[in-house]
């Protein structure tokens, strides 16, 4: 059932077998899994169903490392978490990334083989296809170009698959509100952890609306708010234990990781001739040109698509994962465009027709958008990519000396990334241009910032608002936090 917050008496205690901190989708596998069992479950999410400005704000903090996105846009505040920032477009790890690998802190101290259980039972909850994400096994949904590549070359083609569970869908909704064994608090903000002894956590402290405290007590506690929610939650917990729960070894925060989303290079393109270039539909000028375009934007049967090198060729030249997209010259479109397609294309009407009035202000930048990217004939391609980075732990959150509404120290994000990530990048990307170079679509040409030897990326924030890390694995207290 959804629980009024509001009507909680000041002081009041609510009793749980299992406490879950964080209505994202990790804390909603979690309570779905557990619905209609004799398991009394509490989950409590700060926001509210849909956007919440106010609660937003509660996630805003300071970033002095990397330009990074404003962080209540990273991590915002509602049920259903930031899934609908990116999308909710899903691709497990691959089991060379579990693996201790060359450089320090690599690997995972659990196998490919061992989570592979759970990763099927999740692929479930998310409503994915069985068919997986190689792309040889969506050979027909594959835009032309990425179907000639994967045919043509030795680089992978893999695929994400789209969850309809973001947003939020109205089953979802409504087997929450049918379950008696189930009570979830919105615009339940968790405050701090409270210990049995060192180790034991027996309540959490809970701000709720209107300035009312309460209590959670429960047997289990999981905490889902996030890569930031989860280490402010540890670090600002420190009345019973120095540093916060769980720190003793100073290693809540380290170790967070994001995504860098960049255009790492351009592949100028010419038009074909009789005796020249193989003839690309996607670079080409009418209406042939505009549909392949289309079909390289729009996603197809709710997959897309990207090329991956090799686990042996990964495996050989020591490399991270790297994945690389290839598209026209990149304007971004609005957020209100891609929320307006997006509602299209989860056939909901309701969500699409609020979204009209925000699309029909921002129209001219929608049109500049179509024109550049799908009607334009391209005189280049950009491969902008989504890269892995090595395990850092200098790369961190920490608390800020400023407190937000609720009397919680805000985070601030120290994001590091450098040399080494870039050197990654940029060998990734030279071995995937030289794959494309050979099936005749262009020489890579890489950004300047990508082979200059300094430790400089691209100056503006970038990220793929997929915030990782802070509360690191291990076999060992010393060296981790789970």
């Amino acid at each position: 059932m959804f629980a009024n917050t509001a009507k909680l008496t000041d002081g009041e205690t609510v009793a749980a077998d299992v406490c879950i901190v964080g209505g994202g989708l990790a804390g909603i596998a979690l309570a779905s899994t557990l619905l209609d069992t004799d398991t009394r479950v509490v989950l409590l999410e700060s926001g509210s169903i849909g956007r919440s400005v106010e609660a937003d704000h509660l996630s805003d903090g300071t970033s002095t490392g990397h330009p990074y996105w404003p962080l209540s846009e990273g991590a915002p505040r509602r049920l259903g978490g930031a899934a609908d920032l990116w999308g909710a477009w899903c691709r497990p790890l691959d089991p060379i990334d579990y693996e201790k690998r060359e450089w320090p802190w690599s690997g995972w101290p659990l196998t490919f083989e061992e989570l592979a259980p759970y990763n099927e039972r999740a692929m479930q909850f998310l409503r994915l296809s069985e068919r997986g994400f190689a792309g040889t096994a969506w050979t027909d949904e594959l835009p032309a170009l990425y179907r000639h590549i994967q045919e043509a070359t030795s680089l992978e083609v893999g695929v994400w698959q789209e969850s309809s569970l973001a947003p939020l869908t109205e089953a979802v909704l409504a087997s929450f509100d049918a379950a008696e064994n189930l009570a979830v608090y919105l615009g339940a903000t968790a405050l701090e952890i409270q210990l049995r002894e060192p180790g034991a956590a027996s309540a959490i402290s809970v701000a709720g609306p209107a300035g009312k405290r309460f209590s959670v007590e429960a047997s289990h506690f999981v905490l889902a708010g996030g890569a930031l929610g989860v280490a402010r939650l540890l670090l600002v917990s420190d009345q019973q234990q120095a540093g916060g729960v769980g720190n003793s070894h100073g290693m809540v925060g380290r170790f967070f990781a994001e995504h860098p989303h960049v255009v790492a290079g351009r592949i100028p393109v010419a038009r074909p001739s009789a005796g020249g270039r193989r003839r690309f539909a996607a670079i080409d000028r009418g209406l042939g040109g505009v549909r392949a375009r289309i079909e390289m934007e729009r996603p197809r049967a709710g997959i897309r698509a990207g090329v991956l090198l090799t686990e042996g060729v990964r495996r050989r030249e020591n490399l991270l994962n790297v994945i690389g997209h290839l598209r026209p010259p990149s304007v971004e479109p609005p957020r209100a465009a891609l929320e307006f397609f997006r509602a299209l294309r989860h056939k909901d009407v309701r969500q699409a027709w609020r979204g009209i009035p925000s699309l029909l202000r921002e129209l001219p930048d929608v049109l500049r958008v179509v024109y550049r990217r799908l009607l334009k004939r391209p005189r280049q391609l950009e491969l902008y990519v989504q890269a892995e980075t090595c395990p850092n732990p200098e790369s961190r959150v920490v608390l800020a000396a400023e407190t937000d509404a609720c009397g919680m120290r805000r985070p601030e994000l120290q994001w590091r990334i450098g040399v080494p990530d870039k050197e990654q990048l940029a060998r990734s990307a030279r071995l995937i241009g030289a794959e494309l170079q050979s099936i005749g679509l262009g020489t890579l040409e890489l950004e300047p910032w990508v082979t200059d030897p300094g430790e400089a990326w691209c100056v503006e924030p970038f990220g793929g608002m997929h915030l990782m890390g802070t509360t690191r694995m291990s076999t060992s207290p010393e060296h981790g936090v789970v």
